[in-house]
Formats: structure tokens, sequence, C-alpha cells
């Protein structure tokens, strides 16, 4: 097999409705057309890092504009995102055995179960995998793993381990991860039951397996050697393969099988749990600037007509809402104390304010809770979803403190987060940051009664990224 001259590239989208994306397929479908030279990794940075999630999801994979058009020009049609609360993330199997698909079984379809991930196809041998996707994680790995040996064995538990730490890089967050055989080393290492050194020594047999996790001596014989195994072979086998759900709990849980042999493209992958869901790094981790793109097509409805798939709207508050609420209006001054915060330090240089402005925006535009608000028209509170972020809701810069340690610089964003708000037809988040002399803190708060359907801490971490992506494009 020739292996391609670059790597694929995940091109991922959203819309509103099956309808808009549609319309959206083919503008950009038509962008590519007209621009055979635009770097692909500038495009799929601002799909990924510039746009809403809205509940229609789709995304193609391709190394080329010509090729990445007609995929979007095949307009599948695409049904409504499965939604994915924080940790509801996919299970990992790590199962060094090559995979042998079942006598005519039907190649699984893009419109298959939540359950089934489909059948990925082959590529050159590892290697060639690395430099050409640049799988950093694994290629750390199998240098540890240089020096326990470098059997088959060790580089098969060393190219498990990296996979699931580049998935991990790649905001891929498993609800769990296990293993046979082999893999059950690569998942102790993973899960952080033991270190990579000690899983490489047990494979290497110069250290004793963790509890329950040895894997018998034919499982270390037969074991396929990672960097020698050809792209080909008679027992065709699989890196990422679906394995169906065998409880009712986990019918709408992927479960992806991590083979050591045959690597399949991970930009598959990572597209195919784009579709189910997950807030995937579609990048790859992979550079790149942001650039103008076409818009998400937003139509006019009739009179009467049918409202957009998950379109914002007011609504009553709900029981849990009105509860802390109500509390705050009486007491007066005590919603700081409801105000739930995450704080981050990053060392280096600090952004500049309207990188951070720009970022916090973009982030307030995918999360509609972040856009809430709590009104009373006409004597009756409501929620209400704001189209645009507030301009009262830009980020708070704090005077640069030069001789502020790290921990310092935490507390005194924290301080400010948690400061009372107005209720009232006010924002009910807060972002602000902090320069020190090596470090800049920034820490995000969201008032109590929003995060029951949204996670503090995991749209900071976001945002960090949104702030860095920015600062690259700047």
């Amino acid at each position: 097999m020739t292996a391609p001259t670059n790597p694929p590239r995940v091109l991922a989208l959203s819309a509103r409705d099956p309808e808009a994306l549609a319309e959206l397929r083919e503008r950009l479908a038509a962008w590519l057309e007209d621009a055979p030279d635009a770097d692909l990794d500038d495009v799929a940075l601002t799909l990924w890092a510039g746009r809403e999630r809205f509940p229609c999801r789709d995304a193609v994979t391709g190394s080329s504009a010509a090729e990445l058009a007609a995929l979007l020009r095949e307009k599948e049609a695409v049904g409504v995102t499965p939604r994915r609360s924080a940790g509801d993330g996919p299970e990992l199997l790590l199962d060094p055995a090559p995979v042998a698909a079942a006598p005519g079984a039907a190649e699984p379809s893009r419109t298959s179960r939540p359950s089934e991930l489909p059948e990925l196809p082959e590529l050159p041998e590892l290697p060639e995998l690395l430099e050409l996707l640049e799988l950093s994680e694994v290629a750390e790995a199998l240098r540890v793993a240089a020096g326990h040996g470098d059997t088959p064995a060790v580089r098969t538990v060393a190219v498990q381990y990296g996979v699931v730490r580049w998935l991990r890089a790649r905001r891929v967050t498993p609800r769990s991860v296990r293993g046979t055989g082999l893999g059950a080393l690569a998942a102790a290492a993973a899960r952080g039951e033991t270190t990579l050194p000690d899983a490489l020594r047990a494979a290497a047999g110069k250290a004793p397996a963790p509890a329950g996790e040895a894997p018998t001596p034919a499982a270390l014989a037969a074991a396929p050697d990672p960097a020698t195994t050809p792209g080909k072979a008679s027992t065709p086998g699989k890196a990422f393969t679906p394995e169906m759900a065998s409880t009712p709990e986990q019918a709408s849980t992927p479960v992806v099988r991590i083979g050591a042999t045959e690597p399949a493209s991970p930009a598959r992958l990572i597209a195919e749990l784009w579709r189910q869901g997950y807030d995937v790094d579609t990048t790859l981790g992979r550079p790149g600037r942001r650039v103008r793109l076409p818009g998400h097509p937003f139509r006019r409805r009739d009179p009467g007509g049918p409202a957009p798939v998950g379109a914002a709207s007011s609504r009553p508050l709900t029981p849990y809402e009105q509860r802390w609420l109500f509390y705050d209006l009486v007491r007066g001054g005590s919603s700081g104390d409801h105000m739930v915060t995450a704080a981050a330090v990053v060392a280096g240089p600090p952004p500049a304010p309207d990188t951070v402005r720009t970022a916090f925006a973009e982030l307030q535009r995918r999360h509609p809770v972040l856009r809430t608000v709590f009104s009373e028209p006409g004597g009756r509170w409501q929620a209400r979803v704001l189209p645009e972020p507030d301009p009262d809701a830009r980020p708070v810069q704090l005077v640069a403190d030069p001789d502020a340690g790290p921990e310092q610089l935490r507390q005194a964003v924290l301080e400010v987060a948690r400061q009372s708000t107005r209720l009232r037809d006010a924002p009910l988040t807060r972002c602000c940051f902090r320069a020190g002399p090596a470090h800049w803190a920034l820490a995000l708060a969201l008032y109590e009664p929003l995060t029951a359907g949204a996670d503090p801490q995991g749209l900071l971490d976001e945002l960090a990224v949104l702030v860095a992506a920015e600062a690259r494009s700047a």
C-alpha cells in the first residue's frame, strides 16, 4: 500500500437542522473548490475553534481540498446528534489481537446505531503512520520502550498506551479503559494504576504485572510487532473497531477497540466521535490559524412555521433555578456565595486583553448557558438565551502583579470571580485574568443554578484552548 502524501484532516460541521447542515456542506464545498491551495489545517482549526456546537453534526476526512469538497457534496441525511454530558465518553478496549471480520458481515454505514463505530480503512505501517500523523504521544512511548527490551510485546504495550494518551490530548475523555492480554498492561498504565516503565518491564518478563493484569505466555509469544507489521495482512485487523453494546445501559456508549496491528486512521475515529456528539479536538493537534469561511445559514421562518432544532427561546425557570434565585433576591448580595468557579494558572507571558475577550465571546457563542439571563417580563420569571454575548460579560482584566506567584494569582482571580452579580437581566457568568512575572491566571464563574447543565471546569479548559488558538492566529 502506498503511503498518502499528506495526513488526512477532519472538517467538522454542525447546524441547527438537517436542511441548514446540507446548505453549509454545499457552501464549504464551493469554497474549497475555489481555494484548492487552501491550508487544510487552517480550515480544520477555524471550523473547530470558531463555531457554535449545534445539534446536527457531520464530519468528513480527506487529504486534499478536492477530496473534501467531493465528500461534502454527498449530502447524506444526518439526524440530531445525541447530547453528551461531561464524563459520558466512549469505552476504550485495548486488544492487541487482530480482529477478524465475521464471514459475510456487511460494512457498517454512517447511519448505524450510536454504539457502532464504523470500521476504518487501513493505512501504512506504524513508522510511516507516526511520521504522517505526528502522533507524538505514541512516538514518546516507543522511545521509552527502546530502553526496556524493545521486543514486539514491549512495543505493543507502548503503542497502545501512546494511542490512549493521544486520544486524551484530543479531548476524548473515556468512560473507562480496559484491555485484554498485553492490552491489560497498557490499560493499567493508562488508568494510572502503574507506570509505563513498569508495564513495559512486565511485558518484557522482567517485573511482575499488576494484580489481575498478567498476560499469558501465549499472548507474549504471539504479540504482533507494531514496528514491522505490514499495512495488509492475511487476517485483516483494525486499530479502531466497534464492539457491540452488550447491555441496554451501554446501548448509547461506543466501545472503541484499539488494536496493535494495521493502525487505522485516527482522523476517521475522531470524525465519528464528533458525529456522535463528543466535543473532541478535530484539529488532531495540528497548528493552524483562523481564516474566513462561509458562515452558518440562518433562514427566516414563515409565521407559525416550525422552529429549528435546538432554537433558543425563553422558558420558565425550573424549580431548582427558582429556589436559588429567590433565595438570593431575598437575601440581597448573596449571589457571590453561589458562583461556582474554576481557575487555571498558565506559565509564560500573558495573552493580550483583546485575545481573551475574543476567546470568551466565542465560548459564549458555543454555549448558550453562558448567554442565559433571568428576566421577569409581565411579572413571571423566565430564563432567556441572548442571541449574542452580552457586552457586559466582557472579561475582567486585573492589574498585573509583578511579584505574585502562581497561587497568589489563582486566589486573586478567584476572589474577583466570586463577587456578587446583578441577577435581573444581567450576565450570570464572569471571566477574569491577571498577569504575573512568569505566569498568568484565568478564572471562570457560573451562577449555581446554571451548573445543572454545564461544568465550569470543562468550560474553563475549553476557554484556555480558545485563548491559545486566538493568540496563535493574532
